[in-house]
């Protein structure tokens, strides 16, 4: 009866998802097939939840079709769906339901040129059925939907080895470069039905990242609309030997999307940037932005730099920038959004054999406020080992809040994975469920 029991005391299932659904879950599967079955139900009714009472899915995984080139893939399902809003923060929104039966399947022709150019070819077709919609103002008849999906994927792979390339300072010994430009076009003409005039049980969210291009990846079904755009995609990965393995010394990867159809806004979308940079085995920078290329402005940036020299100390710095009141999250006009500016610093020290100490901190420089610290004292006590937490939150508009966790941890049955605290320390104040055994 409390829509807040989750932000107050389990934050990290709070963290991960604020409106959590509960569904019951059962699948076979086959080496080219997969069958799930679904039920979920709405258990509270301040969570907005769609009540899938069933929802049955059979897969088709992509396999050569006998002796020929060509590749297929489907899947189909079908289901009683109820969309049911929150009664607190859509009290005006009428609840409504229907029966959908989807259908979806495609061929490929993965075909390589010049012993390098990899083309792959695909055309498939979907087909939707509704039944009439019930609960909402103006009922809907029973209606099918189809859908013509048609694309290409050109991609290659070069590389080079320059073996005299020696660096004791960056860790280099020989080096690899990898280059994997990939363009991937989609064209679906306007389907037989807008998305306007279905029901919405799996509609499109928005994202911070790029949504699948490709069915059935792309799973928001009743939002299905004409597509005309390319997806650009480079990446470069260069690789070097240190001991006996070879690794990344660098992977960046560089997207966008390029609107092909006229008289949109904004014919390239923002550019998406994955960076991953290991100077030395104990050094790891990762990197992640999001850049609105017509507008000229940031809007989203995740940056981790973590130090692990050795056993005894480690520290991580981190920084979080998401743009106020991005348009793209926006539901209602002349509504503000905060966004963040957020840095951080994690840091863990081994001070003997019995004793360490772990210290994080979270700064919140949008609103000057100190928004976490987290201070830990271990103590390994032989067969056991035992933590001292405190911890401080303060969230905007909020109160102070306090916490105080005494961990005990048997070493043959750990209730964390080695390191596993260092990442996440609100953990360790965690109320303790037997689903823990399982990590």
């Amino acid at each position: 009866s409390d829509p807040l029991v989750l932000r107050d005391f389990f934050e990290n299932e709070f963290d991960a998802d604020i409106e959590p659904a509960s569904y019951g879950e059962v699948n076979q599967l086959w080496p080219n097939f997969t069958l799930d079955a679904m039920a979920q139900p709405r258990l509270v009714n301040f969570f907005e939840t769609v009540e899938r009472l069933p929802d049955i899915k059979f897969t088709g995984l992509r396999q050569q079709l006998g002796a020929t080139p060509i590749f297929y893939q489907s899947e189909s399902s079908v289901g009683y769906f109820r969309r049911d809003f929150s009664d607190t923060n859509s009290p005006g929104q009428t609840n409504y339901s229907a029966t959908r039966a989807d259908t979806v399947h495609q061929f490929t022709l993965p075909e390589t040129f010049f012993g390098w150019l990899t083309v792959t070819p695909r055309v498939g077709g979907r087909l939707t059925y509704y039944s009439a919609v019930d609960g909402v103002t103006a009922p809907t008849n029973a209606q099918t939907r189809g859908v013509l999906n048609t694309g290409v994927d050109f991609s290659l792979k070069a590389s080079k080895v320059y073996r005299d390339v020696d660096s004791s300072l960056w860790d280099v010994h020989e080096l690899r470069h990898i280059i994997q430009p990939d363009i991937n076009y989609a064209y679906v003409p306007a389907p037989s039905r807008a998305p306007s005039q279905l029901p919405q049980f799996d509609s499109e969210l928005p994202s911070l990242r790029l949504l699948p291009m490709e069915y059935p990846n792309y799973n928001s079904i009743d939002s299905i609309d004409k597509q005309n755009f390319l997806r650009l995609t480079l990446r470069n990965i260069l690789q070097t030997k240190r001991g006996q393995n070879v690794e990344d010394f660098l992977n960046w990867a560089v997207y966008t999307d390029w609107n092909l159809t006229p008289g949109t806004n904004h014919t390239i979308s923002d550019v998406y940037s994955d960076l991953l940079l290991r100077p030395r085995n104990w050094i790891r920078f990762d990197s992640s932005f999001r850049y609105d290329l017509p507008d000229h402005r940031w809007r989203d940036t995740v940056d981790t730099l973590s130090l692990n020299p050795n056993s005894a100390w480690s520290v991580a710095f981190s920084y979080r920038y998401l743009m106020n009141t991005d348009p793209e999250f926006l539901t209602a006009p002349g509504q503000s959004l905060p966004g963040h500016n957020l840095f951080g610093v994690s840091t863990h020290y081994r001070l003997n054999e019995n004793w360490g100490v772990h210290i994080a901190e979270r700064f919140e420089a949008q609103n000057g406020s100190l928004q976490e610290q987290d201070y830990t004292l271990y103590r390994d006590l032989r067969s056991w080992t035992a933590s001292f937490t405190f911890r401080v939150t303060e969230g905007p508009y909020q109160p102070t809040d306090y916490t105080v966790g005494l961990t005990f941890s048997l070493k043959a049955f750990p209730r964390f994975p080695l390191g596993y605290d260092s990442d996440r320390p609100r953990d360790l104040t965690r109320p303790y469920s037997t689903v823990d055994s399982l990590y």
